[in-house]
Formats: C-alpha cells, sequence, structure tokens
C-alpha cells in the first residue's frame, strides 16, 4: 500500500464534490464555510465547480463528477483532495475514473460516508492508503480533539492506538487477537458494493463498519448479508463504529441495535469491538484506512503496526 506524502498546513487541497448535492438554497454561502473552514486548518484550497453543482440529489452529473476527482489526482499543484460531503452517488461513477491515472498520481483523499465508496477503490485498484475522516460541509473542524486526530493522520503521525476521543473505552462483543489492514467505512456502501466489481476483498484484514439513520432492521438486513457472502467470517476482525440515529422501527416488536449486534457477532468467530467514535457524529476519530493494525478485543485496544 502507498501512504501519501503528509499533507500539512501551507499544502493546496482540492475541495472536490463527488457525491450529493448542497440541498440548502444558500449554496454559494455553505460552500465557502466549507473553503474557510480548511483554510482555518491551514491549508489553501483549490475550489471545484462541482461543489456548487446540483443534478437532482447529486453534485453533478457522473461525468462532471468524474473528471472533478481525476482533475484533482492529476493537478501537480494538488497535494491533497478533500470531499466537500457525502450522501449519495459515488458508486455510479466508478466505470468512468481512469483508476491507473490515480493511482500514479498518489495523494492524500479524505471523506467518509457515501466516499466509502472510493476508499475501497482506491485501496483494490491503486493500492492508496486514504483517510476516514470529517468533511468542511458536515463537520466544523474546530480547534479540538476531533481537529486533533485529523492533522495528525494528515501529518504522516497518526496517533499509535485508536481510541475514543472522550476516553469512553472499546466494547468486546467476541474476544481475540487480530492483525491486520484496516479497511470498511460505511456499512450500507459496503455492503452495496458486495457481489459487483468494486468489492471490498476483507480477506485478514481489520473490517470497520458504521452507519446512520438506518432503522435497526435494516442494519440486521445488511449484516446478513455480509454475513452469508463471508465478509464477516473471512476478515481478520472487526471494528463497530457509531450507528447514529439507527432506532427501532416498532417498539413493540423490534429489535435494540444491542440485540442485533449480539445475534450477528455470536455467529463469527473472529475479534469484534464495538463503540469506535468513527462515523457520523460531531467527535469523529479520523482512521488511516489501509494502514496495518493489530487490535486486542480482551483489552479494548486498537495499535498501529506500521
Amino acid at each position: 500500500m502507498i501512504i501519501p506524502k503528509p499533507l500539512l498546513p501551507g499544502d493546496t487541497v482540492a475541495l472536490v464534490g463527488v457525491s450529493g448535492c448542497i440541498h440548502e438554497e444558500n449554496i454559494d454561502e455553505l460552500v465557502q464555510q466549507a473553503v474557510q473552514r480548511l483554510e482555518g486548518l491551514g491549508f489553501k484550497v483549490k475550489l471545484d465547480a462541482s461543489c456548487s453543482r446540483r443534478y437532482g440529489y447529486l453534485s453533478g452529473t457522473d461525468e462532471e463528477r468524474a473528471v472533478a476527482l481525476m482533475n484533482a489526482f492529476a493537478d501537480d499543484e494538488v497535494d491533497g483532495i478533500w470531499c466537500i460531503k457525502g450522501g449519495y452517488g459515488c458508486i455510479r461513477m466508478l466505470n468512468l475514473i481512469d483508476w491507473d491515472m490515480i493511482a500514479a498520481h498518489p495523494k492524500a483523499f479524505i471523506g467518509f460516508s457515501d466516499i466509502t465508496t472510493l476508499h475501497t477503490v482506491l485501496h483494490e485498484r491503486c493500492g492508496l492508503c486514504t483517510f476516514h475522516g470529517p468533511m468542511p460541509k458536515s463537520n466544523p473542524m474546530a480547534p479540538g480533539a476531533t481537529t486533533d486526530s485529523l492533522m495528525h493522520a494528515l501529518a504522516g503521525q497518526p496517533d499509535r492506538e485508536i481510541r475514543n476521543l472522550n476516553g469512553t473505552p472499546l466494547k468486546c462483543i467476541h474476544g481475540g487477537v487480530a492483525e491486520g489492514m484496516l479497511v470498511g467505512g460505511n456499512l450500507t456502501l459496503v455492503t452495496a458494493g458486495t457481489g459487483t466489481a468494486y468489492d471490498l476483498d476483507v480477506r485478514g484484514k481489520l473490517l470497520f463498519l458504521e452507519d446512520v439513520g438506518e432503522r435497526t432492521y435494516v442494519l440486521d438486513r445488511y449484516f446478513h448479508q455480509l454475513y452469508h457472502a463471508g465478509k464477516l467470517t473471512e476478515c481478520a476482525g472487526i471494528i463497530l463504529g457509531g450507528f447514529t440515529d439507527c432506532e427501532i422501527e416498532d417498539p413493540n416488536c423490534g429489535l435494540s441495535l444491542e440485540e442485533v449486534l449480539h445475534d450477528v457477532f455470536s455467529k463469527v468467530d473472529v475479534p469484534v469491538l464495538s463503540g469506535l467514535q468513527a462515523g457520523h457524529m460531531r467527535e469523529m476519530v479520523t482512521l488511516p484506512l489501509g494502514r496495518r493494525y493489530r487490535m486486542d478485543a480482551d483489552r479494548g485496544s486498537i495499535t498501529l503496526v506500521d
């Protein structure tokens, strides 16, 4: 795997729209706020027109968004690429992207949620380590633990141990020790890619999963699809992040998130940790995907190996 060169204050980042559009009416104001947030971290920003586009619920047509991504990687003045927001749409443009060109121009790439799709293909097709981290439309990026985690990771100095920013310990669901490359992201998107040409290879790896706004029966369905596809048994270990606003549809006949997780992960024989504060939440850890970690589920620790 290629670890991109450190992304430091003073460097230039391309801000691109590769997923959903900004739905609010004051789109230009919100785009400028996103630019200012990155400038507040010390970066120079090259703003792509895709950030302000609307094509239905997308930030431009598939072709426009694919070109925006490729141009950012090909631009020698750009040191890193930041997705302005998630939503939906990355999966639509995968066949329009020149992955060989991107592999020849590796650089830092940051985003989460729908951006999981691009993280997966950048790993599989380009051998590039990427960053599951905050995006400037969705996250305030104010001084604090979230920003510290982000900037350390981008500088090539991620914390040696992945910990929750508020000190809350991780919960062991299934004990054991495992070591492997950290991959994954949003549960919905990992599931959507399963069985396609852009499938996530989890064999011997640590699989991270999180989600937002899904009913617990939907999570149950996704987890079991991954289970029957071998994703939850072929990986070396599983790390569960936030499942924000994932509620029971009917309290009288539903299963809670904890019950769903128990039912699913009692069937696997790999280490499983839950409760990592990464994903759709205000305070989030930045995860360097593609780096190698060692997890000790009994101790509740996740430690960088290389």
